[in-house]
């Protein structure tokens, strides 16, 4: 039987060979772009579950407007908190509830900036399309935020451009419509907006325009109103901007541009069906008059320095917990009912004020007509509290102003020894305070001693004692600058400039001169300085410095807390008892010790004075088992201050010290274990065993055990019998007093130094 012959020709079956392979490769792209999806759709889940989710709800039901913030003190007498101020916001803003908003001015927000307000949840997906579609195709981006977006985009500090941004201002946008009506949207924005002119929220700007309530606006004054926020500095009605047209030389002014933009408001007004056309028309020709009205600021009072510090540390601890914009959180901290806890001590902090506000105390003036500034503050050494600053001499007459105590950053000079040379020598085993340096140039004559003379060999507390500058910077190149730089940022937590390039210049603190003689490139603060002096008095133990213990919101629930940093440890008992022996010879030491200004009786005392060249800036920084103090002194812009006067620091710190110690009990410095402690003779001088030489020179220290020195002082020598000679120089020190600053016997030395005065 004959079979029937496949008709279909070869290039046919190639055909179907093909097509059923291009089919598999279709369904197979298509099956790895559908997984690919599901992946992508699965990771972008988790991504919103596990990052955006978590971070999307912002709540206000803790904020209300009408609430008054204050500051509390703890009464030492009673142990009660008392009241110390109450807060006013500073910016030009009052609170006013939507019932007193004229319903045009809520249609011209909503009709001019997200005119689908009552029907989205938050996000106009219409409006957020059009603008990616804008942003890929190269078109002009159109907005495509709506009301809720912009809102949550003025109380947070995420106003970068990046998708995790607007996928976050997205998420949070819709779960903020979840719990909050459209009433409480249109009230928020309404009062956060800023309308140029200093003025934050319709409020205020209705004064300043108009002249009147918010309540009394018309159509037309709504319209300009709401035209402003677009751009403050086009459409401030009483702005001085005005752009001249090239072409045919017409002058358009903000005023102008506002009423462009006002009667663009009234046509989406009208398109939206929101007015009519006679209001259209009656609005468009009325006449605004700006009344260039009141500011309504709410109180006029001072705060003092302490409370402009506290202020500023509560301001800027909550943009950094809570992510608030700085806008934000001052409303927040200013009206939102904040009770806040600080650190103050009345007893301490009225000390200082009267002798702060007196300028009679301070009544220098330069010879260009500057009247010379100070600022001092004051740790309590037990639980590291700030417990009292001044931010200048005189009346205070502006609040949250330039505060020097905190804000003044000023080379230290010869007061950075103990914590980036001195401590960290001790600390690594270097130098005992009977470890001897020659007293001589390092190179080319430099470093120069106040003084001006070289003394040859001397011990580390002598050079402690007088501000040697050789000596300091011959131990630090034995630390190493790298060294003492960690020490100073990871034990004094006193952040110095790494590097950093400016107009060609290469600046870095990680150097002999910066680190051992106190020529910081930015410098310190007398906030900085006194909170790392106080590790010595607390036996090496590092307090994160306090103005404040906590901050509850208004429903009493903890908004801040500052009573959990841990202590750290920063330097041994061992460092630091030899770090205050000497220190306390700087204060109360035979001529030559530099402090010797800041000494009153009573108590014991430590510290270290600091001048930097020429005299520009005064320090003392110093302690007793009570309280550390830190006292800078100089003019707002750098002048030399006349070698005649004392340091006016250190005499400053005696005036304040010595009044908060009155009726304060004695008490000694704490003391490590004693039984670990040798009492031995010792030569002042080179602070080797005493010789045969050493004459009145012999003083009694105590050392560790394995710190006891061991060879004899080869400074003082017995000179042989034999006839006088009045040129020999039978021992190693100048007879020049060398103190580091000696004051001089007339107030003014006459003929000014044709060099620079060398730093103390």
């Amino acid at each position: 039987m004959e079979q029937k012959r496949d008709k279909r020709s070869p290039k046919t079956k190639r055909k179907r060979k093909k097509s059923g392979r291009g089919f598999k490769i279709f369904i197979t792209i298509v099956l790895v772009f559908v997984i690919t999806m599901a992946m992508l759709a699965c990771m972008a889940a988790a991504y919103i579950k596990n990052v955006i989710l978590p971070e999307a709800d912002l709540k206000l039901d803790e904020y209300n407007p009408n609430l008054t913030s204050a500051m509390y003190y703890k009464d030492p007498a009673t142990g009660n908190y008392v009241e110390m101020q109450a807060l006013y916001g500073e910016e030009n803003r009052v609170w006013v509830n939507i019932e007193e908003m004229p319903q045009d001015l809520l249609d011209a927000a909503v009709a001019i900036e997200d005119k689908r307000f009552y029907k989205h949840n938050g996000v106009d997906w219409i409006r957020t399309v059009k603008a990616v579609t804008c942003m890929f195709t190269g078109a002009d981006v159109q907005g495509g935020s709506t009301l809720t977006q912009q809102l949550i985009k003025n109380i947070t500090t995420e106003d970068d451009v990046t998708v995790k941004r607007k996928v976050m201002e997205i998420f949070r946008a819709l779960e903020f419509e979840k719990n909050y009506s459209k009433e409480d949207i249109l009230t928020w924005y309404l009062n956060y907006i800023y309308l140029g002119q200093r003025c934050n929220g319709v409020y205020t700007a209705s004064y300043k325009y108009f002249g009147k309530h918010v309540s009394e606006l018309s159509l037309a004054e709504c319209a300009s109103l709401i035209g402003i926020t677009n751009n403050p500095s086009k459409y401030d009605p009483l702005g001085h901007l005005e752009v001249v047209n090239e072409e045919t030389g017409e002058v358009t002014t903000s005023r102008d541009f506002n009423k462009q933009r006002q009667e663009l408001i009234l046509k989406a007004m009208l398109d939206q069906d929101y007015i009519t056309k006679e209001e259209y028309n009656a609005a468009v020709a009325e006449e605004l008059n700006f009344d260039n009205g009141k500011d309504t600021q709410v109180n006029s009072s001072i705060y003092t320095w302490y409370e402009d510090a506290v202020i500023e540390q509560v301001l800027d601890d909550l943009v950094d917990t809570y992510d608030w914009s700085e806008d934000y959180a001052r409303t927040k901290l200013f009206s939102g009912g904040l009770e806040i806890y600080t650190c103050m001590n009345p007893d301490v902090q009225a000390a200082v004020d009267e002798i702060y506000n007196n300028r009679d105390n301070l009544n220098y003036t330069s010879s260009t007509g500057q009247l010379i500034q100070s600022a001092i503050t004051i740790v309590d050494n037990e639980t590291g509290d700030v417990v009292a600053m001044a931010g200048g001499v005189g009346q205070k007459t502006t609040s949250r102003g330039w505060n020097r105590a905190t804000d003044t950053l000023r080379p230290p000079g010869s007061s950075i020894k103990p914590l980036s040379v001195y401590a960290p020598a001790i600390e690594l085993g270097y130098i005992t305070p009977s470890s001897t340096f020659v007293d001589s140039p390092v190179k080319d004559g430099w470093p120069v001693n106040a003084t001006g003379q070289y003394q040859g060999t001397v011990s580390v507390a002598k050079a402690i004692r007088e501000s040697i500058n050789t000596v300091a910077v011959k131990v630090l190149d034995e630390v190493g600058p790298q060294t003492s730089y960690e020490f100073m940022r990871d034990k004094f937590h006193i952040q110095l400039v790494e590097s950093r390039s400016k107009n060609g210049e290469n600046y870095t603190d990680i150097d002999l001169a910066p680190l051992a003689l106190g020529g910081l490139t930015d410098g310190v603060s007398t906030f900085q300085m006194a909170s790392a002096y106080s590790v010595f008095p607390r036996m090496g133990v590092y307090k994160e410095p306090r103005l404040y213990t906590v901050v509850l919101d208004a429903n009493k629930d903890i908004l801040l807390d500052n009573t959990q940093e841990e202590d750290k440890n920063a330097l041994s008992e061992r460092t630091c008892f030899y770090m205050t022996k000497m220190l306390q010879d700087v204060v109360t030491g035979p001529s030559g010790a530099t402090g010797r200004a800041a000494n009153f009786s009573g108590q014991d005392i430590a510290g270290k004075t600091g001048t930097t060249t020429s005299r520009k800036d005064l320090w003392f920084v110093g302690y007793t088992p009570y309280y550390t103090a830190a006292v800078w002194t100089g003019y707002d812009q750098q002048e030399r201050l006349a070698s005649g006067y004392k340091n006016p620091s250190a005499v400053l710190w005696n005036k304040v010290m010595s009044k908060i110690h009155l009726g304060l009990p004695y008490k000694q410095f704490d003391q490590p274990d004693t039984s670990q402690m040798q009492a031995v003779k010792v030569c002042a001088i080179s602070g080797k065993l005493p010789g045969a030489a050493c004459g009145g020179n012999i003083v009694t220290q105590y050392f560790f055990a394995d710190d006891v020195p061991t060879t004899v002082c080869t400074v003082h020598k017995v000179e042989p019998e034999g006839p006088d000679d009045p040129t020999d120089d039978p021992g190693g020190d100048s007879p020049v007093d060398p103190g580091g600053e000696v004051d001089p016997p007339a107030p003014v030395d006459p003929t000014p130094p044709t060099p620079e005065t060398p730093t103390e």
